[in-house]
């Protein structure tokens, strides 16, 4: 049985024409049972460009969220609208967190643009947990990823309100992946790693008993990773003889660069309108 991922909102766009690109991710999932939403982007390009592909966002029975930063989570008002019916959200209770994106010169708030209670009002039915769990036959969400590695650290720009009128570094224990059995091994899908691309492929290695890997796909957030987390990182994912890598959003353009020359042959930009089937 056929698993069809179609990249439907990333930074860039994969061929001419009406594609809408935007610094997000959104993945559509297809399996033999049902369609499953992965991301939402910001809201600009998710109905437009699953119209241009030729893909039917009525169909899709659920929505994971991968965190509750804008980028992946602000589409979620403009799909509720356009579906106009209930619809499942399965993520993480920290979704709703209140976060920012903090520099020396501004603070910058990144979190969900709208409050659960109007999300509701339009037919979100909220499925929060944080436990590893079985989405759909040889599908699986990995739930809160114990961060293992002593090199995958977290973005120093990005805070959560302490609750006391200052800021500190923002957990992002929200942060949710996805994997897909196939017959040549996993399929993982991120959406900004935020948990450490490393801490992700182990935790479902573990949870799963399988080490092969068939496909890495998605945001490493590896675009603003210190050359040392990079070089450590690299290393790892060669050990583990990846099939192919899809580079997208937060990898960063240098850091794609990159990774591409490493994989030479199995690598390949993972931008919307990019099409992949794993059986």
């Amino acid at each position: 049985m056929t698993t069809r991922i179609t990249i439907l909102c990333e930074n860039s766009v994969a061929r001419p024409g009406g594609l809408i690109a935007e610094h997000g991710f959104a993945a559509l999932i297809e399996t033999p049972q049902d369609s499953i939403l992965f991301d939402t982007g910001q809201g600009f390009g998710l109905i437009n460009n699953a119209q241009e592909i030729g893909r039917n966002l009525q169909a899709i029975s659920s929505v994971v969220l991968s965190h509750g930063h804008t980028d992946h989570s602000g589409g979620l008002p403009a799909l509720l609208d356009y579906l106009q019916r209930p619809l499942q959200v399965v993520a993480h209770p920290d979704v709703f967190s209140e976060r920012y994106w903090r520099s020396n010169f501004e603070l910058r708030p990144i979190g969900m643009v709208a409050k659960r209670s109007e999300l509701e009002r339009k037919g979100a039915r909220f499925a929060l947990g944080c436990d590893y769990q079985q989405l759909r036959e040889n599908l699986y969400c990995s739930g809160e990823v114990p961060r293992q590695t002593e090199f995958e650290k977290g973005d120093p720009h990005l805070v959560i309100a302490d609750g006391h009128g200052g800021y500190g570094p923002d957990p992002l224990r929200d942060d949710l992946s996805l994997a897909i059995t196939t017959g040549q091994g996993l399929v993982i899908l991120l959406g900004c790693a935020h948990a450490g691309v490393i801490n992700i492929i182990e935790h479902f290695r573990e949870k799963n008993g399988e080490e092969r890997i068939c496909a890495l796909i998605g945001g490493t957030h590896l675009g603003p990773a210190p050359e040392e987390q990079f070089q450590l990182t690299l290393s790892k994912l060669k050990s583990y003889r990846l099939g192919k890598i899809g580079l997208s959003h937060c990898t960063g353009l240098n850091r794609g660069a990159q990774l591409y020359q490493e994989f030479a042959g199995r690598s390949f930009y993972a931008a919307a309108g990019t099409v992949l089937d794993f059986a």
